[in-house]
């Protein structure tokens, strides 16, 4: 293992797989990650507007991503997330293997 060095592990939550997958493959395109993991079957329970409400089954997305692409992620959510008030939560990645490290930062240096 090898300490993050700028890796960055980001989620966030659309309504179903077609959502997910158009999400993920432009998240890709637009050179924002690395790899998108998505997790099926999530269940979200939330206060909204003063009530408490539950969303029918939703995708998770585990978005590889690194610091100097952070801004550009954001504002990509603010005009492209199918949420009103997208979750978007980011970790930094304290340690990873050296041969996924090399690979990120080999796609991650490859991209806009």
């Amino acid at each position: 293992m090898e300490k993050g060095s700028g890796e960055l592990l980001v989620l966030t939550t659309v309504a179903d797989a077609e959502q997910a997958a158009a999400f993920a493959n432009s998240l890709l395109e637009n050179h924002l990650a690395a790899c998108v993991t998505v997790l099926p079957g999530a269940l979200s329970f939330f206060r909204w507007e003063n009530q408490i409400h539950s969303a029918e089954p939703e995708q998770v997305l585990l978005i590889k991503t690194c610091r100097d692409r952070l801004t550009k992620l954001e504002e990509y959510f603010s005009k492209h997330h199918p949420y009103d008030c997208p979750e978007l939560l980011v970790f930094e990645v304290a340690a990873l293997s050296k041969v996924y490290a090399d690979w990120m930062k080999n796609e991650m240096s490859s991209q806009g």
